[in-house]
């Protein structure tokens, strides 16, 4: 039994849980899982669908083992390492969308002001630069949209944390110490600087120059993720409250009360030289005398990139460099566009010359400058679906990527490891589910092709209670095939309340089952017939209903059951059933056609028979009138048969004779059944052409291939019935007379010209002796009832009374 704790069911469950809690009021398929909804309800930021998606993610990451010995992955907690991260990757690339689409949507809102960053100095040039800098973010898309990035790439990816460091209390320990030791003989200083000044000097002691480089890589990866203030706070347990300070450089000049926002007084924040510190940044990142983990971390703080990239390993990293470089050169150019007061004092103070644009270009050129990159973790990740899908979200090319993922959806089993096959599809089709949500365009062949193969995925895994919810979201009618599809796969010896159960989940949502039922009939028939064999020429044998049916024959008659299941579809199951009974009986497979014809619902001549019906569905009622006809001549032969067979009914020697009379008489009774039936189908009422003889037009469906099997059928059982009966009554006419005179009537029957009988006898046009054979043997039996008929003195042979 599949497990309820997988991302699959999970996944299911919060994406139907939110739509039915926030779908919008709309047509018959607004409770369809990509049905529109609030885009709050999608992107907030606590309790948002796409926060449930990832909420279900942690859930499997935090249960799971990452191993790297495949021997060892045997139990539900282990997963291999790729896996693991493959979980990691769609986890960060949901919150990625999360944060695109907040920005996206927020800004497209009509309740949405994005502001004037030049009316604003216009109506106050004092206000602070921090607050301006809000406003130019929120008056620029672009900029907007790369400070929404530079906020996701800052936040940590889930069940990630800082490099660890050895917890140090107090200022260079160690060098400390040997300064103390040395202070008898002129002692040094221990300066920030000291080190710098004396080149050629003892420098830093062994532990302390040991404890720089994790330092200051922890603080570089502190101000990477944008946590500056646990940066500081570093600086100050290792006694470097100084480096602290140069850190906090960076925090833009605010005074409270000095905008209409603002009316409150409160502290002032910030760096009013805040050039002046750039630019000693910027020397810090390019003299080659200090240590690389140095210089990169003040090259981070003021973004100077070429230093920057130096310390960037990962595409994060490097998309985080690029986008934050290009932040802060527009910032500080449109600052300097708008003046104001606080722009011309830093003027006065003194600007960082240095301060250009080294990449120009937006996020295309970000993604062209980063597929050059040699370094493994970027070159990498530029062909990762899940990187390759943020790129793509971030460069608003969702279209494209959906496209490109459909096409090679064939090959993805080739190129990707079996276990990451399903939750790569999975993310797929629900990233389609989730942006039709949000009202986003996505093009419906390749969202098809998506849908359809997390279908796949979903049967593959056993959850086929999914199944019917996702193939709802197919468009222009592919939800109802597929779902057929899905059924066709169905194990052939599910019950009959199993099927009805798996209907009823597409009815629930808003699938068509009529078409669904149709649909997944004329697929099994139309597979099944392409295996089993075609008629041949020459004529097979009868067999008998009391033979048991083929798994083949099993499978063609369970079929029909789907359309059975509902009143709406009772047309269809006729003719479908017709065909396959055609099929049957044209093989001389009667206990196959017989067990399919007794499967149809007991009124269906009645529910059918009081609906207008067009000509061909008439034909259709009548041609199973006429199997019913045949049927019912089978069951009288086998009441005869079980009267005659059974001991307790048949008489013994030492019977009575009103016994035996009595049984006599309910021999006679079901021999005169099989004869009033027989001559039923035989001689038709004068309306009628004769069994199976309706016209069948070949305008309509397979009119010529029904024309041809129902000429078959004809020919195959109408000689086997009067062949059959013929031998029954001359059998039994030494214990009754009276059934001679029905061989003789039976005869006339055969002879006569309006009931066409006798040319079922004859050869067919397609050649082949079978018919003249049977002919002969019928005229020999008829030579043997006339010469019975003149040994026991029937004057009335020839028609002349005596």
């Amino acid at each position: 039994m599949v497990s309820t704790s997988t991302p699959y069911q999970n996944f299911a469950k919060v994406i139907s849980s939110y739509h039915d809690q926030y779908s919008e009021a709309g047509p018959s398929n607004s409770s369809s899982l990509d049905s529109p909804i609030r885009y709050e309800a999608v992107l907030d930021e606590e309790g948002g669908l796409i926060r449930a998606f990832m909420g279900a993610l942690e859930e499997v990451i935090k249960s799971k083992t990452p191993t790297t010995n495949s021997f060892e992955i045997d139990g539900e907690e282990q997963i291999s390492l790729e896996e693991h991260q493959a979980l990691l990757s769609e986890h960060r690339t949901w919150q990625l969308l999360r944060a695109v689409y907040e920005n996206q949507l927020h800004r497209s809102d009509p309740n949405f002001i994005a502001g004037s960053s030049k009316q604003q100095i216009l109506e106050n040039p004092y206000t602070s630069p921090e607050d301006i800098m809000q406003i130019l973010i929120n008056e620029d898309p672009e900029l907007s949209l790369w400070a929404t990035l530079v906020d996701h790439l800052q936040t940590r990816p889930f069940a990630s944390s800082a490099p660890p460091l050895e917890a140090r209390h107090g200022y260079l320990p160690s060098t400390l110490r040997r300064a103390k030791t040395a202070r008898s003989a002129g002692g040094i200083s221990l300066d920030p600087d000291f080190t710098l000044r004396d080149p050629h000097g003892q420098g830093l002691a062994g532990e302390d120059q040991t404890y720089q480089t994790p330092l200051l890589e922890t603080l570089w990866d502190l101000v990477r993720h944008g946590e500056l203030d646990q940066a500081i706070k570093v600086c100050e347990q290792g006694g470097e409250p100084w480096r602290g300070a140069t850190l906090m450089g960076g925090r833009r000049w605010t005074m409270g009360g000095m905008t209409k926002e603002s009316i409150a007084i409160s502290p002032l924040e910030g760096n009013r030289r805040r050039a002046l510190w750039k630019k000693s940044c910027r020397a810090i990142a390019k003299n080659p005398t200090l240590s690389p983990a140095e210089r990169q971390l003040y090259a981070a703080l003021i973004s100077d990139l070429p230093t920057l990239l130096l310390s960037c390993e990962d595409w994060e990293d490097h998309l985080w460099a690029h986008i934050q470089h290009r932040i802060e050169y527009r910032l500080e150019q449109r600052w300097h566009e708008l003046g104001g007061y606080w722009e011309e004092e830093s003027e006065l103070l003194g600007r960082d010359d240095e301060d250009v644009e080294i990449a120009q270009g937006g996020l295309e050129e970000v993604f062209k400058r980063m597929q050059g990159v040699q370094k493994g973790g970027v070159a990498n990740a530029m062909s990762d679906p899940y990187h390759v899908a943020q790129r793509l979200i971030i460069l608003g090319r969702t279209d494209l990527l959906f496209n490109q993922f459909a096409d090679q959806i064939s090959k993805i089993e080739a190129s990707v490891s079996p276990e990451l096959v399903g939750p790569l599809v999975r993310f797929f089709a629900h990233l389609v589910l989730t942006l039709r949500t949000l009202g986003q365009s996505v093009p419906d062949s390749a969202a098809n092709a998506i849908i359809q193969a997390y279908l796949t995925i979903l049967e593959r895994e056993g959850n086929d209670s999914l199944v019917a919810m996702y193939a709802a979201c197919l468009r222009e009618g592919s939800g109802e095939e597929s779902y057929a599809r899905f059924l066709k796969a169905m194990d052939h010896s599910a019950t009959r309340e199993q099927r009805m159960e798996a209907l009823s989940r597409a009815k629930q949502h808003n699938l068509d089952v009529a078409i669904i039922a149709k649909e997944t009939v004329k697929m099994i028939l139309s597979e099944a017939f392409e295996d089993i064999p075609s008629l041949s020429s020459s004529e097979p044998d009868i067999t008998a209903v009391s033979v048991g049916l083929s798994e083949r024959d099993v499978q063609l008659i369970r079929s029909i059951e789907w359309l059975t299941m509902m009143p709406e579809t009772l047309g269809e199951a006729l003719i479908k059933s017709n065909d396959v009974a055609r099929y049957f009986l044209a093989l001389g497979k009667a206990n196959a056609a017989q067990s399919l014809i007794r499967t149809l619902p007991s009124s269906l001549l009645e529910i059918l028979g009081n609906s207008s019906m067009a000509e061909d569905e008439e034909n259709h009622l009548i041609e199973y009138q006429e199997y019913l006809k045949l049927f019912s001549i089978f069951s009288s032969y086998e009441v005869l048969a079980d009267l005659e067979s059974d001991p307790n009914r048949r008489p013994k020697e030492t019977s009575t004779k009103l016994e035996k009379h009595n049984y006599n008489k309910s021999l006679l009774g079901a021999i005169d059944r099989v004869w009033e039936r027989t001559i039923g189908l035989l001689q038709p009422p004068e309306e009628d052409d004769g069994w199976l003889r309706f016209r069948v037009s070949r305008k309509f469906e397979n009119g010529s291939k029904r024309k041809t099997e129902l000429s078959i059928i004809r020919r195959l059982f109408i000689p086997s019935l009067i062949l059959q009966l013929h031998q029954l009554l001359i059998q039994k006419s030494t214990t009754f007379p009276e059934l001679l005179d029905k061989a003789l009537e039976l005869i006339k029957i055969v002879a006569k010209e309006d009931n066409h009988l006798y040319e079922e006898f004859l050869p067919s046009s397609t050649g082949g002796g079978a018919g003249e054979g049977k002919l002969g043997l019928y005229l020999e039996r008829v030579r043997e009832v006339g010469m019975v008929a003149l040994k026991v003195g029937k004057g009335n042979l020839f028609g002349v009374r005596t």
